[in-house]
């Protein structure tokens, strides 16, 4: 942290089931708090992770099926008019093929749910990350469920994992613990409050929460079928990104919500966040349940990910770190 100016973070390894759990630095900002075990950061992107097990669990309930245009469970207005969108399928949004941008518009701003979404390409025809496929995919299921997400997330993922200290919207009782983004020269960036829930990147949590959704959910593919949840580990895209080509592509794929590593002759899975002054990556082996998480508070994370994949998981390559960074 004092060699990459991040002012705080918590970091999680788990090996063998047993737990290591490390809170350094400050909230930051005009607070001169400590990070400890309660802190809270945004962790951007790996809310797409919880996602993706939610929509799952709906895939073994039998109400979500994989390939069903997501058309036929709820008439977006926001692809009525684009015949390309209305054939996504929940398996594109997931695995990022449905052809749809990251963003059509800013993902905070109100008139999201009212923006046309515009299609790149087919939907299944290749690989283009997209915030705006999870984000459809998280209104169809509402829809299907009749539940919004801060509900359906609770009931699927916080009340059984034991995730007290994790929302999708802001909640005034975790002011306290909120860590502050900074911008890489150390400036603070003003805190964020979301206003409504998109399971692309507003989830609020902490190592303690999101380690657990790592070990029970994805390792012990605790709530999930076997053939089911071995769907995070199977590749379903190729990853490669025509917009964000990267050396590091040979060795990445996605599965149904997470990226895949094959690499020194070991396959891992993971996944990054990458919200304005909150940098977050995750890392699991998914034959061992080896794992690290990472959650900081600074725009300077990505550049002690190697480094502290190496102090806990051994000498290797990690192109993954590579290839999230070609994305950002």
């Amino acid at each position: 942290m004092q060699a990459h100016a991040i002012p705080g973070a918590q970091l999680a390894y788990t090996r063998n089931g047993i737990t290591q759990t490390y809170c350094h630095g400050v909230l930051g900002g005009s607070s001169t708090a400590q990070v400890d075990a309660s802190t809270v950061f945004q962790t951007a992107s790996l809310s797409k992770v919880v996602g993706a097990y939610i929509a799952l669990r709906l895939v073994d309930a039998g109400t979500l099926d994989l390939d069903t245009p997501l058309w036929d469970y709820w008439p977006s207005e926001r692809i009525k008019d684009n015949p390309l969108a209305r054939q996504i399928t929940a398996r594109m949004a997931l695995n990022h093929t449905s052809g749809l941008r990251n963003w059509q518009i800013s993902p905070s701003n109100p008139a999201i749910d009212h923006t046309p979404l515009e299609s790149l390409f087919d939907p299944g025809a290749r690989f283009a990350y997209s915030g705006e496929g999870f984000y459809l995919l998280q209104r169809t299921l509402e829809h299907l469920t009749g539940l919004d997400w801060t509900a359906l997330a609770t009931r699927e993922v916080f009340s059984r994992f034991d995730m007290p200290s994790s929302t999708y919207k802001a909640d005034p009782a975790f002011t306290t613990r909120n860590a502050t983004g900074h911008r890489k020269d150390g400036e603070p960036i003003p805190g964020l409050v979301t206003a409504w829930e998109n399971t692309a990147w507003t989830l609020v949590s902490n190592v303690h929460d999101y380690n657990n959704f790592i070990q029970r959910a994805l390792y012990r593919g605790e709530g999930l079928q076997p053939a089911t949840h071995a769907l995070l580990f199977t590749p379903s895209s190729d990853a490669d990104d025509r917009s964000s080509p990267s050396a590091a592509d040979p060795f990445i794929s996605w599965s149904l919500g997470i990226g895949l590593q094959q690499a020194d002759g070991r396959l891992l899975a993971w996944h990054w966040g990458d919200n304005p002054g909150f940098k977050a990556f995750f890392m699991l082996d998914p034959a061992s349940g080896e794992s690290l998480l990472l959650l900081t508070n600074s725009e300077n994370g990505p550049s002690s990910y190697k480094p502290v994949l190496r102090q806990f998981m051994g000498e290797g390559s990690y192109p993954a770190v590579e290839w999230s960074s070609s994305q950002d």
